[in-house]
């Protein structure tokens, strides 16, 4: 039934949603420019964090997890030890190269290759989107926002342990992805084995590599699905040879979720966290009252939230701009389907993390139906005030949002220097018989080995 038409499907998956970027020369300015806006980009993410800053602290799982067991345990042990379930590779590879360095040099080793990872997943998007938006100015819409995205940050916070949820947007432009140069084709794979290898959250994206390897049988795609499989056959491993310390039978109602989508991921996307009342969790991830002192704004917040997204679709609809309907429509899909995926075997608590990857989406979704006419052609400039105006309009709202949202206070924005915890374990450590230091914060604790900063 499907054989005589799988030619047909094919055909229009290639020229409406995997499109191949253009062919351009790679330079060596190329090159040094990305570079520049990497580091630009993850300088911006890392002022984010107040107190002592992100390259003076460490906190969460990048303290508990992966520094406590790189500190005490042999490389391959480190990186082959799954936690909640699951391996993170690439978090425990980082973390095992940065504890090559003196002790005090480690968190900030450790939150600039997380934010440089973040923002290499914007670039992505930024390459990616090329064929969709075509113009440089929609294509940083959707790149931006992933070192300044309005929400999360009191559980994201250039920390490795989260980079997984921003790989989940890097994931969505990596199988949309046709690169049109070398490097391009080597390096997608590779990032993809990495993300696959980190979380196993990946595999909400099955519907989208299938229809991939449906429209393109290259070298290229079959390189990046298969190192999308093979990772997540990886984390399915952990499972099938009962080494999951995860709680086993967690299971949340799919409608709570998609009520949950309603009433918290487009509000918090277009408004920011804070508008909101804060993230709705502590740092341990326990639910709190959210901080609301207007029911009634709270609500208008939350149904203009859902007004200007219907604002969109309706500008997009009546031919004021060029939407790019089958992108849309995906990004937008897969924006419910990644919410749903984090929160249905989970418990049944929003973790403002999980309205990151989301939100993204959501974002990419709004570009490609604001697109104005003529910008799918990079080559020509933005002429008309009038076209541009829709687009405009969102991206203000949505530095509005970034602005008010770019610095908050969380544990790791309390948390002592770090610096000052190695001065004080190494005044513990000059004590006769000490093995350990023991550095608490918050609910996560780290044992730091006398032998790191002084004589045992």
């Amino acid at each position: 039934m499907w054989a005589p038409r799988l030619p047909a499907i094919a055909g229009w998956l290639r020229s409406a949603l995997f499109r191949p970027v253009i062919s351009q020369p790679l330079g060596w300015r190329q090159v040094l420019g990305g570079a520049a806006l990497v580091a630009v980009a993850a300088a911006v993410s890392l002022a984010r964090t107040e107190g002592p800053g992100a390259l003076n602290t460490i906190w969460i799982e990048d303290a508990a997890i992966f520094l406590q067991d790189a500190l005490h345990n042999s490389v391959m042990t480190t990186l082959t030890t799954p936690n909640n379930g699951y391996f993170n590779t690439v978090p425990r590879a980082v973390t095992a190269i940065a504890v090559l360095f003196p002790l005090a040099w480690v968190p900030g080793i450790m939150s600039a290759c997380a934010a440089s990872l973040n923002v290499i997943f914007g670039l992505i998007a930024y390459i990616a989107s090329g064929p969709y938006l075509g113009n440089r100015w929609l294509r940083l819409l959707v790149a931006v926002p992933v070192c300044m995205v309005p929400l999360g940050y009191t559980q994201s916070n250039d920390d490795l342990a989260t980079v997984q949820f921003i790989a989940l947007y890097g994931t969505f432009w990596l199988l949309l992805w046709r690169p049109a140069t070398r490097a391009g084709r080597l390096a997608s794979p590779l990032i993809m084995l990495g993300i696959a290898l980190s979380s196993i959250l990946p595999v909400v994206f099955a519907p989208l590599a299938a229809a991939r390897l449906i429209a393109d049988r290259s070298k290229s795609t079959i390189a990046v699905v298969t190192c999308w499989a093979a990772g997540l056959l990886a984390e399915w491993s952990v499972q099938l040879r009962g080494m999951s310390n995860r709680q086993p039978g967690l299971f949340t109602n799919p409608l709570w979720a998609l009520a949950n989508y309603v009433t918290r991921v487009v509000p918090r996307a277009i408004f920011g966290e804070r508008a909101l009342g804060g993230p709705g969790t502590n740092g341990e991830g326990h639910p709190i009252p959210l901080n609301v002192t207007n029911e009634v704004l709270q609500n208008a917040l939350i149904w203009g939230a859902w007004a200007v997204l219907a604002v969109v679709v309706i500008i997009a609809l009546t031919g004021l701009t060029a939407p790019h309907w089958p992108f849309a429509v995906t990004a937008l899909l897969f924006s419910v389907a990644v919410f749903l995926g984090e929160i249905v075997d989970n418990l049944p608590i929003v973790q403002p993390r999980y309205v990151i990857a989301p939100a993204l989406l959501l974002y990419a979704a709004a570009a490609a139906m604001l697109r104005p006419r003529g910008a799918a052609d990079s080559a020509r400039p933005p002429r008309l005030a009038v076209a541009w105006s829709p687009v405009i309009v969102f991206a203000l709202l949505l530095a509005v949002a970034c602005g008010f949202n770019f610095r908050v206070e969380n544990t790791r924005s309390q948390s002592p220097p770090w610096t000052a915890v190695v001065a004080a374990a190494t005044r513990t450590c000059m004590k006769p018989g000490m093995g350990d230091y023991i550095y608490r914060h918050s609910w996560w604790q780290l044992k730091i080995p006398c032998s790191r900063v002084g004589p045992s």
